[in-house]
């Protein structure tokens, strides 16, 4: 690549020295004559010589830039692969400088999962995926069309309800646009070709997998926390879309997910079978109150009568005697 600048800078010096020894050559004899004064060129002069002097370095300057710059754009692409090389290595160190200072506490140094204290009770722990299998995992499910604006999105707008923050400027967070791309292509650049298909559950109950996976957004008793009651969930969707739901997860544009269980969970080790997803659907008919609510049509909001989970043991009893409503 240096050598075309060091040729064009030659050609360069070139034609100016032959024009400055062309200016001077024949007008040393009138050099003491005022410029206004000087005899110009006669008409046979400038029909051929002067003519032919300029077609001459017309055809000098066209061969030059025929020959030049096809050699320079012949060099581009690899010039352009180079530069995008360099810019990928500099992204990737950004990137993973970025991660290691904000992410790793969570997530491990090597992005291969972790945990941290969880959002309700710090003692308990909250686990973190891992990172270096999330475009294996989400490659045939249509929670994440494009898997970098995934990544990029869910680290702008963070997790509501776990303890994954906002890191997004735009959403209060401490980042910059390009900081978070950086992460996120360090994270994509990362990835491992395969990942094991588990099957954490064969040996676990509708209930226990309940309890230990959707009890934390849904309530123990199905009544509603982060996430929707599931009370009369059979009155709002039939048995092979709440199964659908289980695979597939639902991703809200706000941010706030209910991830999916089967396709592209975030977690390698407890991907679920369709096996454990309907023994979780039938735990769910088998808990079915006796009288469906008349609102179990609609979808009801989490954080009902008393609130999040704890908070009402917290509240001062009404007067004249105990909650009428505790069990």
């Amino acid at each position: 690549m240096v050598w075309i600048f060091v040729v064009l800078a030659l050609a360069a010096v070139a034609v100016i020295v032959l024009l400055l020894v062309n200016a001077s050559r024949g007008r040393r004899s009138v050099e003491d004559i005022p410029p206004a004064m000087r005899p110009g060129y006669s008409d046979e002069e400038l029909e051929r010589k002067v003519l032919e002097r300029y077609m001459g370095w017309g055809i000098v300057l066209v061969a030059f830039f025929a020959i030049f710059l096809p050699l320079y754009w012949m060099r581009e692409p690899a010039r352009l692969t180079t530069a995008t090389n360099a810019a990928t290595v500099q992204n990737f160190e950004r990137g993973e400088e970025l991660f290691v200072e904000n992410c790793a506490l969570c997530h491990g140094q090597t992005a291969e999962g972790g945990g941290t204290g969880s959002t309700y009770d710090p003692a308990d722990n909250w686990p973190a995926p891992n990172l270096t299998t999330i475009e294996k995992r989400y490659e045939e499910t249509p929670v994440a069309q494009d898997i970098r604006d995934y990544i990029v999105s869910t680290i702008q707008r963070g997790r509501p309800g776990t303890p994954m923050p906002a890191w997004g400027s735009a959403y209060g967070g401490p980042m910059t646009d390009q900081q978070i791309e950086d992460i996120a292509d360090w994270i994509l650049l990362n990835q491992k070709a395969t990942i094991e298909d588990a099957d954490a559950a064969f040996n676990m109950s509708g209930e226990e997998l309940f309890q230990s996976n959707c009890a934390r957004c849904h309530g123990e008793n199905l009544e509603g926390f982060i996430g929707p009651s599931l009370e009369g969930v059979f009155e709002r969707h039939n048995r092979q879309t709440i199964l659908g739901i289980l695979k597939n997860g639902i991703f809200l544009a706000n941010g706030i997910s209910m991830p999916p269980w089967q396709n592209g969970y975030m977690y390698d080790g407890a991907r679920y079978k369709d096996v454990a997803l309907n023994k979780i659907v039938r735990y769910l008919e088998q808990q079915q109150p006796d009288e469906i609510p008349d609102e179990a049509k609609q979808y009801r909001a989490p954080y009902g009568d008393g609130g999040p989970k704890g908070e009402a043991d917290t509240e001062e009893p009404p007067a004249g005697g105990e909650d009428e409503g505790s069990a």
